[in-house]
């Protein structure tokens, strides 16, 4: 039987334990039933999936690449609770104690950490259970050892899933996005181009790159829309790219479950 591993998205998790909190008018209390209530996730989750290996991921405290290459990069959202933002360390020390392993590195965001954790457990031939809301994590469906676990909606999500819900599959996703853009990380698509003609579009060329050599076979409309916006198209599709080679410093075996 092949081994798993379990990786949390930990500011997915909290931020939404958190918020359902918001009545909590001691700001104190709120912290710790939050604790509390990720714990008993976090507890549920490892009776669900019964990992080899588990990990709470969470993202550093400054920019990363992404803002470096494209300064408006999640410009405009709305920031974190400054309490919750204090209080992350404490999560993850608490997460420790209770024998779950949390990372978490300078300059990297949590999914870029949870790609290459997914990837690196799959080319081992273990499956990677990916917990988290964000739809970002569905372009590493293609991998078939890889599956994504929405704990509030209680729904797993496959490679066989991807098609039904964005009508392309897993692998052409970071290019569908590069034109329809990513409005919650501020990431722009071509101006013009929504889901209906990006999928037109990538049923008659699968990438960026053939999409613009083949440019005069699109409708005039849609050629003008193009016009211009290849550098834009490369650049939002890099951002949007998940990257699965960060250098880690540690082996899996570091993660094992007890």
């Amino acid at each position: 039987m092949a081994k798993s591993l379990l990786i949390i998205d930990g500011l997915n998790l909290i931020r939404r334990l958190y918020a359902a909190l918001e009545s909590e008018q001691d700001t104190q209390r709120r912290i710790e039933r939050t604790q509390s209530i990720s714990i008993d996730a976090l507890v549920k989750l490892a009776k669900q999936f019964s990992p080899d290996y588990a990990v709470v991921v969470f993202d550093s405290s400054g920019k990363t690449w992404r803002h470096q290459v494209y300064p408006e990069y999640k410009l405009g959202r709305v920031p974190m609770d400054d309490t919750l933002l204090d209080a992350l360390e404490e999560f993850a020390r608490v997460f420790r104690y209770n024998h779950f392993p949390c990372l978490r590195m300078e300059g990297w965001e949590a999914d870029d950490l949870i790609a290459t954790l997914a990837v690196k457990a799959a080319r081992n031939q273990m499956k990677a259970y990916i917990v988290s809301t964000d739809k970002g994590f569905t372009q590493l469906l293609s991998n078939e050892y890889i599956l994504q676990y929405d704990y509030f909606a209680k729904l797993g999500y496959d490679k066989a899933w991807v098609p039904g819900k964005y009508g392309v599959e897993a692998e052409q996703l970071v290019d569908y996005w590069a034109l329809v853009g990513d409005t919650t990380n501020r990431i722009p698509g071509v101006k013009g181009i929504g889901p209906k003609t990006a999928l037109n579009i990538l049923a008659q060329a699968n990438t960026i790159e053939a999409i613009y050599a083949q440019h005069s076979r699109f409708p005039e409309r849609i050629q003008k829309q193009l016009a211009g916006n290849y550098e834009q198209c490369i650049l939002s599709r890099s951002l949007v790219t998940l990257k699965t080679d960060v250098s880690l410093g540690f082996r899996l075996s570091k993660l094992k479950y007890q």
